[in-house]
């Protein structure tokens, strides 16, 4: 059985991930005869990855369309699903912007940055709304917890959040020395926040095999130094965060919990970041962050050489592999009726995450079919977790989602006074005042009341 559809992708510029997708679709049967729409502001950008998906295509020999547009509006026209992949402005503006909060006093910058990503979000949603109303909505793009929650809240939309986080149990299995195969794993939290609330070998409990690594070959872990940025599932911080609230912290969880009050002293300075996420620091430091964009630069240095060199095949670089992305056979069980269990980010509906409302989007376990998307349901989280990670993860980003969804500087205001690092009332507001001065936010500016 096949089924094609229209797939637009908002941010294509993005070579590898585009290119991924492209690839993903190519292998995939039951979606011969789709047609991807590529739309970035980028015209360069957006050549070159129309180019790769075409070479792709072709070497895969598959049935499958592309066209290419800077507008988006044409993009989303008749759209059957729409992947959001974009950031607004780009690295640079990102580092910008981690830059401008470092001069107020904020290492490593601040959580504004989320702000223009979540107008942009909207942005795109309303237009869904007049373009292709019934489309799915597929948000990869960051933040994924607070944008799709916000969208949720202002829109009609079908909307599915995704990340990658949740494999992060194989990189503890490896390290256990576990077959992947007879590993399985349940997570469940908010994205970039999620715990395993079960962890199997061979269809027995695995967390007493994971104590006696942390008691006998953590340390001996710890004293290498062949980290790498992504190097988070298993560092100190980890650790102290399973110690601290009895279940393991997955993926992105290890190196977000400078929130709040719950681990902020572990992302105080280089030194500190060393010591609890290896030599580079983890993902988020000064160090593992340029590691990061220097091997993002020569992934795409590769993948331009792969395309501009015809003699050379894309799919040395692609292979015809199905990716560890969940995009693809998402859209192949929703279209074509093929059940299956992915881990998704949906609204909260019915209790998924106990404990929170219906209308903020969780990450949890989903069964995925022609009739929709249906989380799945477990126990209660521990108290511990809940008072101590949970409940002030959920504080934050309530306020930094009805900061943007009512345009409300007070509120806005509220998300730095959160910060351990504010020192004074002072302090947040000229940043603020700097921050909504660059004319790259004039629309947030005018939007909350600052810029008239």
């Amino acid at each position: 059985m096949e089924t094609s559809v229209k797939i637009s992708i908002i941010g294509a510029g993005s070579a590898q991930f585009s290119a991924g997708i492209v690839r993903d679709l190519c292998i995939n049967p039951g979606l011969r005869g789709s047609h991807i729409t590529l739309m970035d502001i980028d015209e360069n950008r957006l050549d070159f990855v129309w180019r790769l998906a075409n070479r792709l295509s072709g070497e895969l020999k598959a049935e499958i369309g592309f066209s290419k547009t800077t507008d988006r509006r044409i993009a989303l026209q008749g759209a059957d699903f729409v992947l959001n992949t974009a950031q607004a402005g780009g690295h640079q503006w990102a580092e910008d912007q981690r830059k401008l909060g470092e001069k107020h006093g904020y290492y490593r910058g601040t959580k504004l940055h989320n702000f223009p990503q979540m107008q942009l979000f909207l942005d795109v949603a309303r237009d869904m709304e007049r373009m292709c109303p019934n489309a799915w909505l597929i948000q990869s793009a960051n933040p994924v917890f607070e944008g799709c929650s916000l969208m949720h809240r202002e829109t009609n939309l079908r909307i599915l959040g995704l990340c990658h986080g949740h494999y992060g149990y194989l990189e503890i299995a490896h390290a256990l020395g576990l077959e992947p195969e007879h590993v399985s794993a349940r997570t469940q939290g908010f994205n970039h926040w999620i715990w395993m609330t079960d962890f199997r070998y061979k269809g027995k409990d695995a967390y007493p095999l994971l104590d006696e690594w942390i008691e006998t070959k953590a340390e001996a872990y710890w004293a290498q130094n062949e980290f790498e940025f992504w190097d988070n599932q298993l560092s100190r911080a980890a650790i102290h965060l399973y110690r601290t609230f009895g279940l393991m912290p997955i993926g992105d969880t290890p190196r977000t919990c400078e929130n709040q009050g719950i681990g902020w002293w572990l992302h105080t300075d280089l030194a500190t970041k060393q010591h609890w996420y290896g030599a580079l620091g983890g993902f988020d430091s000064e160090l593992g962050w340029q590691a990061y964009l220097d091997r993002l630069q020569h992934k795409v240095a590769d993948i331009e050489q792969a395309v501009t060199d015809e003699s050379k095949p894309v799919t040395g670089i692609f292979p015809p592999v199905q990716s560890k992305e969940q995009i693809v056979p998402i859209i192949h069980a929703l279209v074509n009726d093929t059940e299956g269990m992915f881990q998704v980010n949906i609204p909260n509906r019915g209790g998924i995450v106990k404990g929170f409302p219906d209308n903020l989007v969780v990450e949890c376990q989903g069964v995925v079919s022609g009739a929709g998307i249906r989380g799945l349901n477990q126990p209660p989280l521990p108290a511990k977790l809940m008072a101590g990670a949970m409940i002030p993860r959920w504080s934050q980003a309530e306020c930094m989602i009805e900061a943007m969804r009512l345009c409300d500087y007070g509120l806005l205001l509220s998300c730095l006074l959160m910060d351990h690092r504010t020192r004074s009332l002072q302090q947040a507001e000229q940043y603020l005042q700097e921050w909504f001065a660059d004319p790259r936010n004039a629309s947030l500016a005018r939007a909350f009341g600052v810029l008239r």
